[in-house]
Order: structure tokens, then sequence, then C-alpha cells
């Protein structure tokens, strides 16, 4: 039998860590956790537990990112170009997105989706046109829902 526990700690790793990859959330703050999850990527620790939930909604956007990712290889598949092809265009291309914010510690993502978006571009053409078909005000939405189920504000 072990003892009763002083403190209990809420950990949420994610599949990646498997491949020391992402970051695992922790709350309350515990060195010897922070120490067996730091072992196999980044952590994060955090002391309040409704910053520790507002973390976790972020883990219900991986499949739409993904269709996301589908869509446009779809579009490409649709448009002939072979499927490894554009997989791994797709794929290489997110990569290089992904390390950004690592590469421009101070830059906020506004301000990296501004740098990407050249003025009169192709990308500033995308991001009008989803911004005016409100795709990112019905994710807030997605997210403030997902929110409410883990916090239980939901049946």
């Amino acid at each position: 039998m072990t003892a009763p526990a002083h403190q209990v700690t809420k950990a949420l790793p994610m599949p990646m860590i498997a491949h020391r990859l992402g970051a695992t959330i922790i709350c309350p703050p515990d060195a010897t956790v922070a120490a067996l999850f730091g072992s196999l990527g980044k952590v994060i620790e955090v002391e309040n537990p409704a910053e520790f939930n507002a973390l976790s909604v972020v883990t219900a956007t991986y499949a739409s990112y993904y269709r996301y990712l589908d869509t446009i290889n779809s579009w490409l598949k649709k448009n002939g170009v072979e499927e490894g092809k554009g997989r791994d265009y797709i794929a290489s291309l997110f990569k290089a997105l992904g390390s950004a914010p690592d590469m421009s510690p101070d830059a906020d993502f506004m301000h990296l989706a501004q740098d990407y978006a050249t003025r009169g571009g192709i990308n500033e053409q995308v991001l009008r046109e989803l911004t005016a078909r409100n795709v990112f005000e019905a994710l807030t939405e997605s997210l403030d829902g997902v929110h409410r189920r883990i916090v239980g504000d939901t049946p």
C-alpha cells in the first residue's frame, strides 16, 4: 500500500511525446513530475487549474488541423499532383511553419500571420476570404464549447 498523497499533480501528455515532440502541461508545478515528462519533451508547468483547463482545450484542435491539411492535399490531387508528392510538400511546408514561433520568439501569432500575408498576395487573399466566412469565429465558438465541456458547464 502507498501512503496518502500529499500533492496530486495533473499531467496532460500527448501522443507525440512518444517521439519526444510536443509538450506536457502539469498542474501544479512539481519537480519530480516535471523531470519525468521533461525526459520526453517540453514541460509547461501551470499553477492555476483554470489555466490548465484552458490549455487542455487546445488538444481538441488536432483532428481539425489534419482535416485542414487533407483539404489542401485533396485539392492538389484534384489538380493533378500525385498523392505522395502533395503529402510530402504539405508536411514539409507546415513543419517549417511550425518552427516559425521558435525562430521569432517575440512575435505573436497575429504578427506571424501578417508577416506571411504579403500585401496583395495569395496568403492575404486566403486569410481575407476565410475571415469573411467567419471561419475563425466558428473555431472560437468550438473552443468555447470544448472549454465548457472540460470545466463541466455542459451536460
